[in-house]
C-alpha cells in the first residue's frame, strides 16, 4: 500500500510541477501574447497563516510598516485564461539592477515565507517579468519592478479599504462590503480573493486583483479568468453567505490547513487530503 501511496504522490507533484512551469506549446508566439496586467496585492497576516498552516515550524518575515498590503505580483494574463510564463529564458534576473530600490522592495515586495527575497524576485522576474517586458515601460528588471512599488504606493489597499471603514480587526466584513470598497474608490471592476479554515469555515481576506491596460491604465478585471458571482456581476472565490475575517493578528492555529475556496475535499482519504494541501500551496506560490 505503502509503495502506491508513493507513486500516487509522486504523479501528482509531478503533473502540478509540469503545470506550474507551463512547458511552452508548439505555438511559442501565441503562448506569449496577453492581454491585461493583473497587479495583485495580498495581506500578509493571511499569507504567513497560510504559509504556517502548511508546516507549523514556517516563520514569516512581516513588513515593518504596520498594516501595509504588499505586492505578490504584475502578472501578464490572456483574458479568459492564465499565463503566459516564462516568456524568455534569455532574460537572466540579475539583483545588481535592483539595487537602487532594493530597500524599497525589501518594505513592499516582502517574501513572507521567509527565504531569500532574491529568491522571490527572481522567480516573479522569470515568471511573469520576462512577459511584461515586450512593453517598453517594463522593459527590464528596474522598470518592472519599480512599477510595482509606484502601484503599490498609489493603489495601497490599506488606505483603499480604510476610506469605506474597512480596518484590519476582530470585526468582520461581507465579500460586497470588500469588492464595494474598491470599486469605490478605483471605479474599476476588481477581483477579491479569501482561504478558509476547513474547520473553522472561517474567511479570511487574502488578495486584491486590479487590473492594467498595456498602456499602464487602470481597468477592469472582468474578463480575466477568477471565479464570479454572476447574480451580482462581483469577482469573488469568497462565499457571499459568509463574513470575511481581516486579520489584525495571526489567530490561533488550527490542526487542519487551510484552503483556497475551490479546493475540493478529500477528507476521507488523509493521505490524499494532506498530499493535495502540499501540491495547493505550490500552485498559489507558483503563480
Amino acid at each position: 500500500m505503502n509503495w502506491i501511496i508513493t507513486y500516487m504522490l509522486s504523479t501528482l507533484f509531478l503533473l502540478i510541477c509540469i503545470d506550474n512551469f507551463n512547458i511552452p506549446s508548439v505555438d511559442a508566439k501565441q503562448s506569449k501574447e496577453w492581454d491585461v496586467l493583473i497587479f495583485t496585492q495580498h495581506w500578509p497576516l493571511t499569507v504567513c497563516l497560510q504559509w504556517k498552516e502548511v508546516v507549523p515550524q514556517h516563520t514569516c518575515s512581516l513588513p515593518t510598516i504596520k498594516n501595509t498590503w504588499t505586492v505578490h505580483g504584475i502578472w501578464p494574463t490572456k483574458l479568459g485564461t492564465k499565463g503566459p510564463q516564462f516568456c524568455n529564458s534569455s532574460m537572466h534576473f540579475n539583483k545588481t539592477e535592483l539595487e537602487p530600490i532594493e530597500k524599497q522592495l525589501e518594505l513592499y515586495w516582502t517574501n513572507i515565507h521567509n527565504g531569500s527575497i532574491y529568491s522571490l524576485w527572481k522567480h516573479e522576474w522569470k515568471k511573469h517579468g520576462t512577459c511584461a517586458a515586450v512593453l517598453p515601460a517594463l522593459g527590464t528588471e528596474r522598470k518592472y519592478f519599480g512599477q510595482g512599488l509606484e502601484w503599490i504606493n498609489q493603489y495601497d489597499m490599506s488606505n483603499i479599504l480604510s476610506k469605506s471603514g474597512i480596518e484590519p480587526k476582530n470585526q468582520s466584513y461581507t465579500p460586497q462590503n470588500i469588492w464595494d470598497a474598491v470599486y469605490k474608490t478605483l471605479g474599476k471592476i476588481p477581483a477579491v480573493q479569501c482561504i478558509v479554515d476547513p474547520k473553522t469555515k472561517d474567511v479570511y481576506l487574502f488578495e486584491i486583483r486590479i487590473c492594467f491596460d498595456k498602456n499602464l491604465t487602470l481597468t477592469d478585471c472582468d474578463g480575466i479568468k477568477e471565479s464570479a458571482i454572476p447574480a451580482i456581476g462581483i469577482k469573488t472565490n469568497c462565499p457571499l453567505n459568509k463574513t470575511i475575517i481581516y486579520p489584525s493578528a495571526l489567530p490561533t492555529f488550527h490542526e487542519k490547513p487551510f484552503y483556497t475556496i475551490s479546493m475540493p475535499v478529500f477528507r476521507q482519504h488523509s493521505w490524499l487530503f494532506e498530499a493535495l494541501r502540499i501540491i495547493q500551496f505550490l500552485q498559489w506560490f507558483t503563480f
